[in-house]
């Protein structure tokens, strides 16, 4: 089998057949894939409905253990396709996802990873202070190979490619990172490709333009204290990996992406006096600064 698509869920029931119906709007006969629902403990129709659908392609796991990371683990055990690619289960796949990707895998370049755009759908207008382009994830503006530094953080979980043989090199994602339930949990991607970069020689991670998804923004990541969170946690995770190598090459990394934001910080502050959207991005600045000077100065 050339690809598991595996979407991993927690009482979404309304998303889930969303983004399950624009999976199968895309999927044609001669297709040699599979889909797989990870139900992490749901309490509602979950399992109803996809059970309810009855195709001898979708299969239906339950993951016991609650945490993101332990449902993508089961996941990856369960897959039978050679290539595994994740999605949120509140996103939907744009059109040309699925042949985009599979146009790629054709070429089964076994040390190459993929990824795609993520493009937000609010569940209410953004507040004119916030600057809408954090909610776009973009790791490239073309098809291509991602560079060294984009690479680290590698892609978003949401909407990610990544062969099976690849995890039995590295090992799986980190269960104790990633959401647990409705809990806040980052970092179990970078970290992941933290130990795939670092583990196994020439891998290379490839943008694909075409392989978009559009990911709910629920009106509660649109409030000033989930985005301080999120932002000051990111780069903590972030300066935490680098700082476990202890090289020189590491240090400069670190160091680089501080002299970076505090330019910047200086720069979107003094604009914000005059562009209200600047207040997000010296707001941002600022958390990502907080949050690299608490773990370089423990």
């Amino acid at each position: 089998m050339v690809l598991s698509i595996i979407i991993c869920t927690y009482n979404r029931v309304s998303f889930l057949k969303l983004c399950l119906n624009s999976i199968l709007n895309q999927i044609k006969k001669d297709h040699n894939i599979e889909i797989i629902v990870i139900d992490n403990n749901s309490t509602d129709e979950t399992k109803k409905y996809v059970e309810g659908l009855d195709i001898k392609y979708i299969k239906y796991h339950i993951e016991k253990k609650q945490g993101l990371s332990f449902a993508r683990n089961r996941g990856i055990e369960v897959a039978l396709g050679r290539y595994l690619a994740f999605v949120d289960d509140d996103a939907i796949i744009n059109s040309n996802w699925l042949d985009s990707l599979l146009d790629e895998l054709k070429k089964d370049l076994k040390n190459h990873i993929y990824g795609g755009p993520i493009y937000p759908k609010f569940e209410i207008e953004c507040p004119k202070w916030i600057d809408q382009k954090y909610f776009i994830r973009k790791f490239k503006s073309k098809d291509g190979y991602l560079d060294q530094l984009t690479a680290q953080d590698g892609f978003s979980g949401g909407n990610m490619c990544i062969s099976k043989e690849t995890f039995t090199h590295v090992g799986h994602f980190n269960t104790n990172l990633g959401m647990k339930g409705d809990k806040m949990g980052l970092g179990e991607e970078s970290e992941l490709f933290f130990r795939i970069l670092n583990k196994i020689k020439n891998i290379r991670l490839y943008n694909i333009e075409n392989m978009s998804i559009t990911h709910f923004e629920a009106k509660f990541k649109l409030k000033r204290t989930y985005l301080k969170e999120r932002i000051t946690l990111s780069s903590i995770q972030f300066t935490t990996r680098l700082l476990t190598n202890q090289d020189k090459k590491s240090k400069l990394l670190i160091y680089g992406k501080l002299l970076k934001q505090i330019i910047n910080f200086k720069i979107n502050l003094l604009l914000s006096m005059f562009i209200t959207k600047r207040k997000f991005k010296y707001l941002k600045n600022y958390w990502i600064i907080t949050g690299i000077l608490k773990t370089t100065l423990k």
